[in-house]
């Protein structure tokens, strides 16, 4: 071996030799039509040389991962076209009729749960196809007298949930203009007739705005859309928030104004359904309106509420706290005009907060959720002496609404009632009665001024005070539940507040009675409305038991009779478009029947002057043991007192009778108390016999009745300038 040492310098190196050459391979991979073919492929893509030349559809595989990613794409993007469809199946069985519904829902079932292909195609299928009682341009008098019917159902007109799209699990509300046909029933040139239905009913009462203010919106809006642009296109992102506002507002009218219309005559009124459309639009212009105008957007809240204050009431309570908490923190709530302020937009904030307050506690103390300690420290809060009469006959309504849902949730069906309850009670009536304003006492509305406010007002007057007496009605009537028993014989003993407050409600309805007489005289009883009907049915109980325990006791009774003609004179004209009215007048006439009977009897019979002395609560609750005609008639009414619908069937069980714009004064609490204190909500009972008539069953109650004929008075609330 030998030693490596290093080279010497200079020293020439190895010759390289050059390297071996090698096949480069191909990096180019053939298409999928080339590799069937078994053809070269030079690689190029999109479209390689050899399928330029043959014309024919060059496929290029791709790698397991890009599969995966355009499957999950194509997943995600056939959920959410479900998931947008089955929300368009869902807003339609909730906005239709229960049996278009009904019939659609059964025919869903039969689908496969897990199909939802073939749930939506058989949806599409089943929306096109025409329906059988479609709606003429007759039946749309009120909004439109377009031949195409005026229903957000309709594959002509696309319900707003239907443009909803869901983003990322989010519902975003896009555009309509190229997803739906245009309606005349759902835009700004359609407006008038549920505009004036809702100030001819809640708007009346309740101030939201001048329908002069109204009149200019609606002219405003229909200068910046076409007659052929739903209102729901206008609250999009894609509008600007001001005519979002605007759109928000009138829509959230015509949502309450289509209700009191569908009330008024259903078949020639727009269908509900519009309501709800219009009801959605509002809620979606609300956000836009918060942004915009605060103040504007405290107004759509309150709008919102009252449109929910029957059947979600917890919902309107929820829309009216937002509203007054938007109310402070823009000062609406302030007791003087601020300097940058015009006294008319002070005025009109002034209004719009105290509807506000006067809504929340109403509502909240018909759920029963906060003392009355504070609706009434809330409402004194709001009370201006220089409020408009409108504001004043709202305030009023209110306060002795509030007081009667405080007795339905305060006063228990079972003795004892704590005697500083009934007494708080009678102080809180008779406290409201004696701080009306004088041009709303009863003496006033017999005046013939027309330019006094008694006149201009009377109508509502009459409510008021019918408000009041039902009031001590109800309180009496409560007070006997817990202490007179069916089976008492002898004399009832009361304890004092009870006694003065069930002899006050005795002498409220003999007044009830005659006020109604006055209100029938004067055109102003309405057909429909619940509170007309129920109050004179249960004055006329109470006036009819009176009676039949005076004669039992040897007291005139004539003037009693006399009063009884009254309430059935009313329920009679009642009768005409309501048939719970002639139920009730047909037991009335039954008990005016007996007493004439025992009138005549006893016509030349000596008197009991004892008896005559005796105050008439003496004689109300004392009952012989040994039975008679009489005996038994006073305990049949007694049970009527107690349970105002007993033994009868076919009660309908909706929360208001006919006319649903009664609950912005509380009367549906009444009826729903009624109904739970009564057999009457099992339609299933067989008819009894009542105190010597037998109650009509089968008679049909769903269908609701059209209002008086042109001579009466058509609306709830009289159209006033406000």
């Amino acid at each position: 071996m030998r030693d490596l040492a290093p080279r010497p310098p200079g020293a020439p190196g190895p010759i390289s030799e050059p390297p071996t050459p090698t096949r480069h391979g191909k990096v180019a991979v053939a298409c999928g039509t080339c590799r069937v073919r078994r053809t070269k492929c030079d690689g190029v893509k999109p479209t390689c040389r050899a399928c330029i030349t043959r014309t024919s559809k060059c496929e290029w595989p791709a790698s397991m991962g890009q599969q995966l990613a355009q499957e999950q794409k194509q997943m995600i993007h056939d959920l959410k076209n479900d998931k947008s469809a089955l929300y368009e199946v869902l807003w339609y069985l909730q906005t239709t009729n229960p049996e278009s519904a009904g019939e659609l829902l059964d025919q869903l079932r039969s689908k496969p749960l897990n199909d939802v292909g073939a749930i939506v195609q058989h949806f599409a299928q089943y929306r096109h196809k025409p329906p059988d009682n479609a709606i003429t341009s007759s039946d749309m008098s009120v909004v439109s007298r377009d031949p195409t019917p005026v229903t957000p159902n309709t594959p002509e007109f696309k319900p707003l949930s239907r443009v909803l799209n869901v983003r990322g699990g989010v519902i975003q509300p896009d555009d309509m203009a190229t997803h739906t046909a245009r309606h005349e029933g759902a835009t700004a040139f359609s407006l008038d007739g549920p505009l004036e239905w809702f100030f001819n009913c809640v708007g009346a009462l309740f101030y939201i705005m001048n329908p002069d203010e109204v009149r200019q919106k609606v002219q405003l809006l229909q200068a910046s859309s076409d007659a052929r642009t739903p209102l729901g296109d206008l609250v999009t992102p894609r509008k600007d928030p001001r005519t979002a506002t605007l759109a928000a507002e009138l829509a959230g009218m015509a949502s309450i104004g289509i209700v009191h219309a569908n009330l008024h005559d259903s078949t020639a009124s727009p269908p509900i359904e519009l309501a709800d459309y219009f009801y959605a639009v509002a809620k979606m212009g609300l956000d836009a309106a918060i942004q915009h105008n605060p103040v504007r957007a405290v107004k759509i809240c309150a709008l919102v509420a009252m449109y929910n204050i029957v059947v979600h009431a917890t919902i309107s309570l929820a829309y009216l706290d937002l509203g007054l908490s938007l109310a402070r923190r823009c000062g609406m709530d302030a007791r003087e005009c601020s300097p940058h302020l015009s006294s008319a937009a002070f005025g009109d904030m002034s209004r719009t907060y105290r509807t506000l307050v006067h809504l929340q506690c109403w509502l909240s103390a018909s759920l029963d959720y906060v003392p009355d300690a504070l609706g009434s420290a809330t409402l004194a809060a709001v009370e201006h002496e220089e409020a408009p009469p409108n504001d004043m006959i709202m305030r009023e309504c209110v306060k002795v609404s509030i007081i009667k849902a405080l007795m339905l949730h305060q006063i228990p069906n079972t003795s004892p009632v704590p005697e500083a309850k009934v007494a708080d009670f009678r102080i809180q009536l008779s406290t409201f009665h004696s701080q009306l304003a004088d041009w709303m006492s009863l003496g006033q509305l017999l005046s013939n001024d027309p330019d006094s406010l008694h006149y201009q007002f009377q109508p509502i007057i009459f409510y008021i005070h019918m408000f009041y007496l039902s009031a001590m009605m109800l309180l009496s009537r409560r007070l006997v539940i817990a202490y007179v028993s069916q089976n008492a014989t002898g004399k009832v003993m009361l304890p004092p507040e009870a006694r003065l407050a069930i002899q006050e409600g005795f002498a409220a309805a003999q007044t009830n009675a005659r006020v109604m007489d006055l209100m029938l005289s004067e055109g102003k009883v309405v057909q429909v409305c619940w509170l007309c009907i129920f109050t004179s049915y249960t004055a006329g109980v109470m006036v009819a038991y009176g009676a039949v325990q005076k004669a039992n006791h040897g007291l005139s009774f004539d003037s009693d009779m006399e009063l009884l003609d009254k309430c059935i004179r009313v329920l009679s004209y009642c009768a005409l478009k309501d048939a719970m009215a002639g139920r009730f007048r047909d037991l009335l006439n039954c008990q005016l029947n007996a007493l004439q009977e025992a009138h005549s009897a006893e016509r030349n019979a000596h008197k009991n002057s004892a008896s005559k002395e005796a105050a008439p609560v003496d004689i109300l609750f004392t009952f012989d043991s040994e039975p008679s005609t009489l005996h038994t008639a006073a305990r049949g009414l007694l049970n009527l007192i107690q349970r105002p619908f007993s033994g009868m069937a076919n009660i309908p069980t909706q929360t208001t009778l006919s006319n649903r714009a009664e609950t912005t004064a509380g009367a549906h609490l009444e009826w729903e108390y009624e109904l739970r204190g009564s057999e009457c909500a099992d339609t299933t009972r067989e008819p009894a016999e009542t105190y010597g008539v037998n109650v009509e069953a089968g008679v049909p109650m769903d269908h609701s009745m059209s209002q008086p004929h042109e001579g009466a008075w058509t609306t709830w609330t009289p159209l006033i300038g406000i």
